[in-house]
């Protein structure tokens, strides 16, 4: 009778136990259901990459946020193509950030007959390569209702080659998708194009690209951005012409009359956005007059007849002092971004420098603790060290500055104007805005966004991934070789005897 009892609780035991596991295994399916139910709801990413590659910048989600009608990217790549992966993930994080983006991927070769319905309709051209594939003449194509914009494979990825004999340099590459894809949706999303007219007829920097003084590579770095340029001449004008949305002054060697100048900043106080770059014309071992200087002084804002020199040997890039890296930013929403690590190089600047109460004028860049102005140019000489003297004007030096004037209208009913006052326009040459290393076109580029009242304008610098080579020496070869072949397969050795005793006991 007892041992009835005992194989009956035996059996019990056994169905308990087999209920209690398979509404174990239930539950754990239940709640790995559960956990992929709520990623699937609340889908997140996270870049754990040092260079930030795989995060979005904040101008790509600022105009994702700003997306209210759905938009189409068609992707005309194929997958055998080096630059899909890094195409595709950067889609990705698109669709991610915003429920507007579509995604589409149409192959030409394997594709043809989709391909060329898409083809006809955004007028786009396959070729075939070498290997016999066909291949369309542009990656992507972002389209919204009848406007598009197309994406060339130029756009999205670039090699920097290091130069040979550089100790611990791999060759570079520049994802440069972010930027383009970004600027394409601007494009299609955007009204009217944003114009920035430029005043001409006092040796300013030019519109036209074969000026010797030129604009071009600020224009081509920005032509993604729906930008109209206009040059305009300020002489017998009784107004900016209508439409301008922003103003460019970049470094007049000639002084503006007292009427001109005057034009420029009524255009402010009614609502205008102006950008000035005043650099120090010298004559005579002086700094000449820009014609600005009382207009702005009633801003509260002076510009100084002095040259900055830099006494700071780190930030200087040669011997000369008047040429110098900035790495002292306001914080300013344009210079903001900058105050970790950046620099800017200018050559031969003024101080600019906000006083009294009469505006709200803020430094948005400074020189070093080392800098001053010097006023006394006669002073100044290659075979001399230069020293500040007690004329000049002691450092930190400002060299630009950024006001927001107030309504002219209490009622709000006019708005106030946008003013930025640099002391020099050399930052905006050619080589200077192509240097990646510096961040002289980040600088420019917020700049003019922020006078045409564009805040998604703001450069998205390219993504930069380091591809060195990882060299083993003979050493490390021999340890890998003992770590692989001996440690290893002895851990598992070990592992495997001391579960098989565990179980004998």
């Amino acid at each position: 009778m007892a041992s009835t009892n005992s194989g009956r609780s035996t059996s019990e035991r056994r169905t308990i136990e087999r209920i209690t596991a398979s509404a174990s295994t239930l539950l754990l399916i239940a709640i790995l259901g559960m956990v992929n139910y709520l990623a699937f709801r609340h889908y997140k990413r996270f870049d754990w990459t040092t260079q930030g590659i795989f995060t979005l910048s904040p101008k790509s989600k600022t105009v994702l946020r700003e997306l209210e009608k759905d938009l189409d990217v068609y992707v005309f790549l194929s997958r055998g193509e080096s630059g899909f992966l890094a195409t595709d993930e950067l889609l990705k994080r698109y669709a991610a950030a915003s429920q507007h983006i579509h995604l589409h991927y149409v192959d030409p070769d394997r594709e043809a007959s989709q391909f060329k319905l898409l083809a006809q309709r955004f007028g786009v051209a396959a070729g075939v390569v070498e290997s016999g594939e066909a291949r369309a003449d542009v990656a992507a194509v972002v389209a919204l209702g009848d406007k598009n914009w197309h994406v060339s494979r130029e756009d999205l990825v670039a090699m920097d080659f290091a130069m040979p004999g550089q100790d611990g340099a791999g060759d570079e590459v520049q994802l440069k998708g972010e930027q383009a894809l970004t600027g394409a949706i601007v494009q299609v999303t955007s009204g009217r194009p944003t114009k920035v007219c430029v005043t001409q007829g006092h040796g300013e920097w030019a519109v036209d690209d074969r000026a010797e003084r030129s604009l071009t590579s600020l224009k081509r770095g920005l032509h993604h951005d729906n930008l109209e340029w206009q040059a305009f001449e300020t002489l017998g004008q009784k107004a900016v012409p209508e439409g301008c949305d922003a103003v460019l002054v970049v470094g007049p060697l000639r002084p503006f009359s007292e009427q001109e100048a005057k034009l420029l900043l009524d255009y402010v106080r009614g609502g205008g956005n102006l950008l000035l770059t005043l650099d120090p014309v010298i004559e005579r071992d002086q700094v000449a007059s820009t014609g600005f200087e009382g207009p702005l002084r009633e801003l509260g804002i002076r510009v100084d007849p002095s040259l900055v020199l830099e006494l700071d040997k780190e930030r200087l890039l040669t011997r000369n002092a008047a040429e110098y890296a900035v790495t002292e930013f306001g914080d300013h929403v344009t210079t903001r971004p900058l105050q970790h690590s950046a620099r800017v190089f200018v050559s031969l600047a003024r101080s600019i420098t906000p006083i009294g109460d009469a505006g709200q004028a803020e430094i948005i860049l400074r020189g070093s603790e080392k800098s001053f102005g010097k006023t006394n140019i006669a002073e100044v000489t290659p075979e001399a060290e230069p020293t500040a003297g007690p004329a000049d004007i002691q450092g930190p030096v400002s060299l630009g500055v950024a006001s927001e004037l107030k309504p002219a209208d209490d009622k709000g009913k006019a708005r106030g104007g946008r003013l930025i006052v640099i002391g020099d326009s050399d930052f905006m040459t050619d080589a200077l805005l192509q240097t990646p290393e510096l961040a002289n076109f980040h600088m420019a580029s917020a700049f003019v966004g922020w006078v045409s009242q564009r805040p998604a304008l703001i450069d998205i610098p390219p993504k930069k991934i380091k591809s060195g080579n990882i060299v083993f020496s003979q050493e490390d070869l021999w340890a890998l070789f003992f770590r692989v072949a001996v440690l290893l397969p002895a851990a598992a050795l070990v592992l495997g005897v001391a579960v098989w005793l565990n179980r004998r006991a």
